[in-house]
């Protein structure tokens, strides 16, 4: 009987070795098609890995090759496996939020944009999308609110003309403006603090 288990355990590794193994070699050829922007083969490449050993990379890989190739709703349900690993959470919640803003959905990209930089403060892409992101929902609310016929433009130019008080902001507006902000002061500190390291290794005149 004591025989009997030494062969099954061995048996056993064998198998999850070559999982493993045969996951390995699918996420490579799903980077190589990614690289290549073929997203239909990346797809598929990174769900055979993802099937035959699960992880938050895989899912990260998976989920997104899914958005890159246009299909953003799966892709955000698959990196949603990802963004619960914190190592991941600032990159998948990028992706997410990349997704987002090519669909237009301004909102959802601001949400993801703003956790992403939660996660990790020094995402410099996180900030610049960010940025974009809330300029265009900015734009898309003047379009919006642009239309509409000659008197109806007349009357908004004369409400223009006059002093109007500005609507309350939205709670998440203060927060991803507020985050923004925040980013962009601990920018500006770390480039001072990195002009006074070069002033003072200077010599000579």
């Amino acid at each position: 009987m004591k025989l009997a288990i030494i062969p099954i355990l061995a048996a056993l590794s064998i198998a999850s070795f070559l999982r493993e193994t045969n996951s390995h070699a699918a996420a490579k050829r799903g980077a190589a098609a990614f690289a290549k922007q073929d997203y239909k083969n990346a797809t598929r490449e990174y769900s055979t890995a993802r099937q035959q050993s699960p992880s938050p990379r895989s899912a990260f890989n998976l989920g997104t090759s899914q958005i890159a190739g246009g299909d953003r709703a799966t892709g955000s349900a698959t990196l949603a496996d990802a963004i619960r690993e914190p190592s991941l959470r600032g990159d998948a919640l990028f992706n997410r939020g990349n997704g987002a803003l090519e669909a237009k959905q301004y909102e959802q990209a601001i949400r993801d944009y703003s956790d992403a930089l939660r996660a990790n403060p020094n995402h410099a892409a996180a900030k610049r999308n960010l940025e974009i992101a809330l300029r265009k929902r900015e734009e898309e609310k003047q379009r919006q609110s642009g239309g509409g016929s000659g008197q109806q433009k007349q009357q908004q130019q004369k409400q223009q003309q006059q002093p109007q008080p500005k609507p309350a902001p939205k709670e998440g507006d203060n927060d991803a403006e507020a985050l923004l902000r925040s980013v962009q002061q601990q920018e500006q500190e770390e480039m001072k603090r990195m002009k006074a390291r070069a002033v003072v290794g200077k010599v000579g005149w």
